[in-house]
């Protein structure tokens, strides 16, 4: 209510940027989709400079308890090398045993191939890369509509009974 009794209704410029808002965080949360998928789990070693998932074993857990968290399930980033039984990867996302995930910066880690239960191939994805283009180009559209009011009201457009004859 405003100080003369009125209830105060927001302006069409204040509920556009409301939705536009929405919009954004639609899109952002489109993108934690991103356009790749991992494949299923595989016992050969990545190649240097390709994205993978490290799958962790229950042995892998105790031995990286202490740097990544005693629940770890897969661990995510670059691979930067192999050295003596262990791979060095650059560390983006930690995912736990309940499917939590957590962001990292790019740490360096090193996983003994002991605590190592498979690999997962980051690939790219052609579905989920349609599918994203798809979100965008729809909200976009569906804003851009509605803000310049390109698909009309259908209410304003409707003739009106007219005058009553008697």
């Amino acid at each position: 209510m405003t100080e003369h009794g009125n209830v105060h209704t927001p302006s069409r410029s204040a509920t556009v940027a409301q939705k536009s808002v929405s919009v954004v965080c639609a899109l952002a949360l489109a993108l934690q989709i991103g356009c790749y998928s991992y494949h299923p789990v595989q016992s050969a070693p990545p190649a240097p400079a390709q994205q993978v998932g490290v799958v962790i074993s229950d042995r892998g857990r105790i031995l990286l308890g202490d740097r990544v968290g005693a629940n770890v399930d897969r661990i995510d980033g670059k691979v930067i090398s192999r050295q003596g039984g262990a791979l060095v990867i650059d560390v983006y996302r930690v995912t736990d045993l309940r499917g939590n995930a957590a962001t990292w910066t790019g740490e360096r880690i090193t996983i003994p191939e002991e605590a190592v239960l498979g690999y997962r191939a980051r690939k790219f994805s052609v579905f989920k890369t349609l599918l994203l283009v798809g979100i965008v180009a729809s909200a976009i559209i569906t804003s851009l509509g509605k803000t310049l009011d390109l698909f009309g009201d259908e209410l304003a457009e409707r003739p009106g009974d007219g005058p009553t004859q008697s």
